[in-house]
């Protein structure tokens, strides 16, 4: 495998690992409900022994670390752009797991950051 695929993989794993950080999060907070400033206390205590928001915070941690190992081989200028692929993949995802609408806009606008994603994997 080249060290351009060996990159792009690298950085691949990292979005989808942080999206899904993102998803599971998500579900987690469902469950616990829309936080005000009436109880956000109490509400965002729940959240931290949620194990979906757990769950969240170590999918993110192990995205993280993953993007140190990237940041020491790849040019910035490559990497960071790719990570806007975890929009993407939430938009997507979100509209299947949570039901979420995906306007003809969101659409249009999702199917750009792929377009931008490509030029600059091809770069």
């Amino acid at each position: 495998m080249s060290p351009g695929w060996k990159h792009f993989l690298m950085i691949l794993f990292s979005v989808v690992t942080g999206s899904a950080g993102q998803l599971v999060m998500k579900h987690g907070m469902n469950s616990i409900g829309k936080i005000h400033a009436s109880h956000a206390a109490s509400k965002l205590a729940s959240a931290f022994l949620n194990p979906f928001v757990l769950g969240g915070f170590a999918l993110y941690g192990i995205s993280a670390l993953m993007w140190m190992v990237i940041l020491s081989r790849v040019n910035l200028s490559y990497a960071y752009p790719m990570v806007s692929l975890g929009y993407v993949i939430v938009v997507v995802s979100s509209r299947y797991l949570f039901h979420e609408p995906v306007t003809a806009q969101r659409l249009l606008g999702t199917l750009v950051i792929c377009f931008g994603v490509f030029l600059i994997s091809r770069s």
